[in-house]
């Protein structure tokens, strides 16, 4: 029995291993684009300042590492085409040119995403970047030392803009963040972008928002500015952060059902509507643990826990009762810029009201340690919760302990807490840690007082 595995990131290298350990006779192939197999992409913007001192810390494991274990892995080959009718692939050694067909009886696709790059003049420029891969770090490194470059524009606000704008900021350079929105980190609400701005600010990135960049202007080839509302603002380097888009042409092409979201549409099982063949990672579709709806996540720990469940179902082949679920996501993530460490999960009060809950929100700035305790801190907590029903919906916090108290609100949205049992959790004190009433403790507190007041009581979300 054969499985091939085309994507070597994180889906794809997780199934394999995972098919490996439940059969150890199956006969197991990845094909990988890039030079490298599992990389932790979301270290990259770490390595470009030498906060990650070396490539090599990124990689987890290597071909020889895989063929230890008896999976043969093939870098520098991509699967051109999927003939899903007789379970053979065309596939190209990008390294020699040469063209070969190859055979499988199960196949897991998890292609990744790749970086949007929009179509502006002046884009092919050199010093203009996406940041999506190994090649695109070293990129980067080798122009910045070659030229010199002490200017950068960052175009985009998002995870990745941030992250990178941090990180050029690291090596000495001026940074200038510019986004077409109103905010930055617009996945989150106001009081929050606001939050992430204002450090920004406070730490010499300038932010230019509700501009559409409309050119990068060249000299000798090489960009020396980007042109928005007119003016230009002087740029050596520029990246490009404006997300990323699922890699599914060569599903597509095969016949595999894209969904509403752009991704792969897959089961709870991985499968894709093609006879055995399954998705995973950031190429397909999951589901939105709030509302029910398709979902696309793009997240590392995401990509994992799909790759397990798809190498699981792969390996075994088992019927629906005996098959592994993905349940689901609530797009749990969490990021840092400078010493702001900003998280998020479930829905924002927007996207809650789109879905036709009767939203309620609550928030507080609270300490993070006792209030006498040295080194007192703040953190923000917003809840988001259903009038109707007190059940929690999402979460925003922003503060240095954002990941603990993110955490904890992302799983009493999986267990479907309301704010009654919220407000009566019992988690841990002393005060090195946290004031003796938890910051979501005390939102959920607020959201109580909002929703019991106008609706004169609520009962528990079932």
């Amino acid at each position: 029995m054969r499985l091939v595995v085309i994507g070597g990131v994180a889906a794809g290298t997780k199934a394999a291993s995972r098919a490996r350990r439940l059969d150890p006779d199956l006969e197991i192939t990845i094909y990988q684009e890039e030079a490298e197999t599992s990389i932790s992409e979301c270290g990259l913007p770490y390595l470009l300042s030498g906060v990650v001192e070396s490539r090599s810390d990124l990689i987890a494991r290597t071909p020889e590492d895989f063929a230890g274990k008896d999976i043969e892995v093939l870098v520098r080959h991509r699967v051109e085409k999927i003939s899903a009718e007789d379970k053979k692939l065309t596939v190209e050694n990008l390294t020699t040119g040469e063209r070969f067909e190859d055979s499988y009886d199960r196949l897991i696709i998890s292609t990744g995403a790749t970086a949007n790059l929009p179509p502006i003049d002046g884009a092919d420029l050199d010093g203009v970047f996406t940041l999506r891969f190994l090649r695109d770090t070293d990129a980067i490194q080798e122009y910045i030392k070659k030229h010199s470059s002490r200017k950068a524009a960052v175009i985009g606000g998002g995870y990745i803009g941030l992250e990178v704008a941090e990180n050029l900021k690291e090596l000495g350079m001026e940074v200038a963040i510019v986004e077409v929105v109103d905010r930055v980190a617009n996945a989150y609400g106001p009081e929050v972008s606001k939050k992430v701005a204002e450090h920004l600010k406070e730490k010499g990135v300038s932010v230019d928002t509700c501009e559409r960049v409309e050119e990068m202007v060249g000299q000798d080839g090489r960009v020396r500015a980007i042109r928005f509302n007119g003016e230009e603002l002087e740029a050596e380097l520029v990246v490009f952060g404006i997300g990323i888009k699922p890699c599914v042409g060569l599903a597509e092409d095969a016949g595999a059902k894209i969904g509403a979201t752009g991704a792969i549409q897959v089961d709870k099982y991985l499968r894709t509507n093609l006879p055995d063949v399954w998705a995973a990672g950031d190429c397909a579709e999951s589901t939105d643990l709030v509302t029910g709806e398709a979902s696309w996540a793009p997240l590392g720990d995401t990509a994992n826990q799909m790759g397990r469940v798809a190498g699981t179902n792969a390996a075994r082949n088992s019927s629906d009762d005996e098959a592994l679920e993905f349940p689901g996501v609530l797009g749990t993530g969490v990021f840092k810029v400078f010493d702001l460490r900003v998280a998020k999960t479930g829905l924002s009060a927007e996207a809650a009201e789109n879905a036709g809950f009767e939203v309620v929100t609550a928030s507080v700035d609270a300490g993070d340690t006792a209030g006498y305790y040295p080194g007192d801190g703040k953190t923000f907590v917003k809840l988001i919760a259903d009038g109707a029903t007190g059940r929690l919906l999402g979460a925003e916090v922003a503060g240095r302990k954002a990941d603990k108290y993110v955490d904890i609100c992302a799983t009493a949205i999986w267990g479907r807490l309301s704010y009654p049992d919220l407000v009566n959790l019992d988690l841990a004190y002393a005060p090195p840690f946290g004031p003796v009433l938890s910051p979501v403790i005390s939102a959920a507190s607020v959201l109580a007082n909002k929703i019991e007041t106008a609706n004169e009581g609520v009962r528990a979300a079932e």
